[in-house]
């Protein structure tokens, strides 16, 4: 039990993003310490994962392999960004460099010192973390707590069809009312007061159905205006939201009422006939024309009822749960605290560490010193040579920074020092195959010349000799604390003459 345990810390260790094969050295508290950031790191691997496969299966109608592969992608892909993110917020590791408004390295030494936890770039990353937990939220509200707002889903289906219905259609009953029009203006002079009572009768039908749908449109906008009126408030108290829910079901009232009329009307429009020879072939004609605008309707009644059922207002019920259900605000702040508990944890981390320094060298004046010297560098010789030559292995402290910052310095200092080897390696045998090749161009005429002066021969040969000596390349350190170049030397100033100048050049002491 104890090892599963074990094996259990170990892996939530490694998914805290830190370096694992340093926090294995420390104290189990230091390691449960990490732990715990892992344990909340694939929390939220596992809501990111839920999020975005519930946001899928709806986006795709229910494709269930699709989503699952959006979830894992969208998950791995967050919690990438989010470790990311989190290894970044660490206290200062390595020496940083300040820089003035000229891009120059300047000395600031209260900065240095400074260590605070809401700075500017912490407040940007917070705010990134924050917005990232927010929108894997919304999909997370709607698969809990979606049951809450069933009714007002229906009430926005409800107003959306109609709407829809409304702006499809209005063309259609403006149709209609220029059929109607047009031929009371065809038949007007060519029916006496008898024939003309007895046709009225007989297109009672027609003229009504014309009538009740130009007054459906007069009806539905003025409603739409009072319920534009109502959604637009800041407030809507309970008041205006039983007048909104009472201009819905009116909305609602009318259009089944429209609906209704449309399906009577294409049943019983065959059934109605003139036998007038003068109007009759323009009733026909108007009759006609009414029949293709009906079916025209109810075509586009059939395609909005199947539209509105594969909608499933996703975003809108997102909206409304925001708006109506306060759990879902819970719910949001409670995915935003686990995305910025582990900044705070791994944050807390360094005091304990600290602490546990403390406890492990309170003897150990020189390792004291060292941590000091990280700290604030004061002997950059000495840190160095101390960085170099410790035993990193030997190391008996739970301090988690601590070791992080002598490894890296140690990784730092030995690169930086074998980079120098092989470039002085290559410049030395770059200098001396130039020497070579020099004196093999020169040693001809030198030749000549001892046959011609002895004496002169010599003297030269000696100036030569000693012009193309071999050399070893060694770089000049610019900065005191090289390869990390945060601090200058304080160049000397130099006499104005040759030999000085020389001596500056060549001295070998720094």
């Amino acid at each position: 039990m104890n090892k599963s345990l074990n094996q259990i810390r170990l892996f939530l260790c490694t998914c805290s993003g830190e370096d694992d094969f340093v926090i294995r050295k420390c104290s189990k508290r230091i390691q449960l310490r990490f732990a715990l950031i892992g344990f909340f790191v694939l929390l939220i691997f596992f809501g990111c994962f839920l999020s975005a496969t519930t946001f899928t299966y709806s986006l795709f109608q229910g494709i269930t392999w699709i989503s699952l592969a959006m979830g894992v992608i969208w998950g791995s892909v967050i919690v990438n960004i989010y470790l990311l993110l989190l290894y970044t917020i660490s206290p200062k590791l390595l020496p940083v460099a300040f820089k003035n408004l000229r891009g120059q390295t300047v000395d600031n030494d209260e900065k240095l010192k400074e260590d605070k936890f809401l700075t500017t770039s912490m407040l940007g990353r917070l705010g990134f973390m924050t917005l990232l937990a927010i929108i894997i939220a919304q999909p997370l509200n709607v698969l809990i707590i979606s049951n809450s707002v069933e009714s007002s889903i229906e009430k926005h289906k409800i107003v959306q069809k109609i709407k829809m219905f409304t702006i499809a259609n209005k063309a259609s009953i403006d149709n209609e009312v220029l059929f109607y029009k047009e031929f009371n203006k065809k038949i007007q002079f060519l029916l006496n007061k008898q024939d003309s009572i007895y046709v009225s009768k007989q297109i009672l039908l027609l003229n009504s159905k014309v009538s009740d749908d130009k007054k459906f449109i007069n009806d539905s906008d003025k409603l739409f205006k009072s319920l534009k009126k109502i959604d637009e408030m800041f407030f809507i108290d309970e008041k205006s939201n039983n007048s909104r829910d009472s201009i819905i079901n009116l909305l609602n009232t009318i259009f089944i009422k429209e609906i209704q009329s449309d399906t009577d009307f294409a049943a019983n429009i065959e059934s109605i006939t003139i036998n007038n020879k003068k109007i009759k072939s323009y009733f026909e004609e108007y009759k006609t024309n009414l029949i293709k605008t009906i079916n025209l309707k109810l075509e586009n009644t059939i395609a909005l009822n199947k539209l509105l059922e594969k909608s499933n207002f996703y975003i809108k019920t997102i909206q409304l749960l925001l708006y109506e259900n306060l759990l879902s605000w819970i719910i949001t702040f409670v995915i935003c605290l686990i995305f910025l508990m582990p900044i705070y944890f791994k944050f807390k981390v360094r005091d304990l560490s600290e602490s546990f320094f403390i406890s492990d060298y309170k003897d150990d004046s020189e390792m004291k010193r060292l941590r000091a010297e990280i700290t604030n560098t004061s002997d950059f010789r000495w840190l160095q040579d101390k960085i170099k030559k410790l035993n990193i292995i030997g190391l008996r402290t739970s301090d988690y920074y601590f070791q992080r910052i002598v490894i890296e310095h140690r990784m730092i200092l030995e690169n930086y020092d074998s980079t120098k080897q092989l470039y002085s390696s290559i410049l030395t045998a770059k200098n001396q195959e130039f020497n070579q090749n020099s004196l093999e161009r020169i040693k001809p005429i030198l030749e000549k010349l001892k046959q011609i002066n002895i004496k002169s021969y010599k003297k030269l040969k000696v100036e030569i000799d000693e012009e193309y000596k071999d050399e070893l390349f060694k770089k000049y350190e610019y900065w005191l604390d090289a390869p990390f170049r945060t601090k200058k030397r304080n160049i000397s100033s130099v006499k104005n003459d040759e030999l000085s100048f020389l001596d500056f050049i060549y001295q070998e002491k720094s």
